[in-house]
């Protein structure tokens, strides 16, 4: 008796749950995974499972128009992916279809159809996965990148690494180093420095299952109207890195093209890399889309919300139990 009376005096009410927005990318499980894209298959099942049980899945079509109406319901979710991988079409899809949960895919359209990987899962292939030693340079932009380290004291450790956690070893260190160089550069640039590191690294070839969807795949996502299609830009640059007439084609091109694929109007944009500035806000809206999303990490506040920079919340690799504990530690 005395134990449950101590378990009622600390016991607090859960709080009300909030509107969220859940952002993935992967449902798959490469052999290297630094920025933790990746969802397990099993695991991206029980996720849904949670959802279907605990939240209304909703559409980001009927979220945001319900947002704007005030009649969002406080257990709310929408699903969204980005870029565009071919497991979205392969494993996410049917397994949301089982369950009727809607979701929206933020494809950026330059890569719609190449036979390489993006140029992110590539690099970190290349580097964290290459145990022999290492003298190369490659010139990035004009500017010479050495990578040197020497043969893998414990092969494979980097296999589990996450870059914002502090390198360990002369690999993740000279992976963070390229990985940040490339980010901000053109893509033409990145191109040539890709096609170089590529023959320097002796990088094997992209498995079918690890690159982005072809267009007719984009096509067969969209059929039934279950998955949405958005807008992502053309190269998925840095926005505020470019001036304002470039920053403006990337976005108005990708949604063009991403029309052409989805065969009609899109509404939706994510900003790549979650960054967005007072011009790339404005430019998102003169492209003609109706809404946003950033990677703000909090829930949808009613009451206090931008249309064309909401939050969402970045699903990690975790079982269901886990993912249900996060969704419930969720805050605007």
């Amino acid at each position: 008796m005395r134990a449950f009376l101590d378990r009622v005096r600390h016991w607090r009410p859960r709080s009300a749950p909030q509107p969220i927005i859940l952002m993935y990318h992967r449902v798959a499980q490469p052999p290297v995974d630094p920025w933790g894209l990746s969802v397990r298959p099993d695991h991206f099942e029980e996720h849904l499972t949670v959802l279907r049980r605990s939240r209304r899945p909703l559409a980001m079509s009927e979220f945001v128009e319900r947002l704007e109406r005030r009649t969002l319901p406080g257990d709310a979710v929408a699903v969204t992916f980005d870029d565009g991988y071919v497991d979205n079409l392969r494993e996410a899809k049917p397994r949301a279809e089982v369950r009727g949960i809607p979701a929206t895919v933020f494809v950026t359209s330059g890569a719609v159809g190449q036979r390489t990987e993006y140029w992110w899962d590539e690099l970190a292939r290349g580097i964290l996965l290459h145990d022999a030693a290492l003298d190369v340079e490659v010139v990035i932009a004009g500017d010479a990148c050495h990578l040197v380290f020497p043969p893998a004291a414990a092969p494979g450790l980097s296999s589990c690494w996450r870059a914002w956690q502090a390198p360990r070893t002369e690999r993740e260190a000279t992976f963070l180093q390229i990985w940040r160089r490339l980010q901000t550069v053109s893509a033409a640039e990145r191109d040539r420095a890709m096609q170089s590191l590529r023959a320097l690294l002796h990088v094997p070839p992209a498995k079918a299952d690890d690159l982005p969807m072809t267009e007719g795949e984009i096509a067969e996502l969209a059929a039934g109207g279950l998955f949405e299609i958005g807008g992502h830009t053309v190269t998925h640059p840095v926005l505020p890195t470019l001036d304002a007439a470039e920053r403006r084609r990337e976005i108005l091109q990708g949604k063009l093209v991403c029309e052409r694929f989805a065969g009609g109007p899109i509404a939706g944009f994510a900003y790549p890399h979650g960054a967005l500035d007072v011009d790339s806000h404005a430019a998102v809206q003169e492209c003609g889309f109706a809404w946003a999303c950033s990677t703000a990490r909090r829930a949808v506040s009613g009451r206090d919300y931008d249309r064309y920079a909401l939050p969402r919340i970045s699903v990690a690799d975790s079982n269901g139990r886990a993912f249900e504990r996060a969704l419930q530690a969720v805050s605007a």
